[in-house]
């Protein structure tokens, strides 16, 4: 009876997330410049934020969709692009960056200073 319910010990188990690693944290930070000089942060933090629970599919897509991101894209990136789209750390990163940037310029437009607060 002990080894039936070894099969769904880890039925339902979800895996970690990974570490993000430095390369993608320089990716997501160059990634984030080029948002912010757009003036876009508020946009994909909440675009992001919302789309949370269906990140995976949204990585499983872009797999499907990969001999035509290719075309756009060197497939080394867009498979990076996936494995930063399922660990849900990296995308936490990635907000996280959006909202200092988006604080900041917030700041700027209201005449508030930094003051190492």
């Amino acid at each position: 009876m002990n080894s039936g319910m070894t099969i769904w010990k880890n039925a339902f188990k979800l895996p970690k997330n990974k570490v993000v690693t430095e390369g993608e944290k320089t990716l997501l930070l160059k990634l984030s410049d080029k948002v912010k000089r757009r003036g876009l942060s508020d946009i994909i933090v909440l675009s992001l934020e919302s789309s949370r629970p269906v990140h995976n599919l949204g990585a499983q897509s872009l797999i499907f969709l990969m001999p035509f991101i290719t075309m756009i894209f060197k497939k080394y990136e867009a498979e990076r692009f996936v494995k930063i789209l399922e660990n849900p750390d990296a995308v936490s990163f990635f907000i996280e960056q959006l909202s200092d940037v988006s604080t900041n310029l917030s700041k700027e437009k209201n005449g508030e200073k930094d003051n190492g607060k």
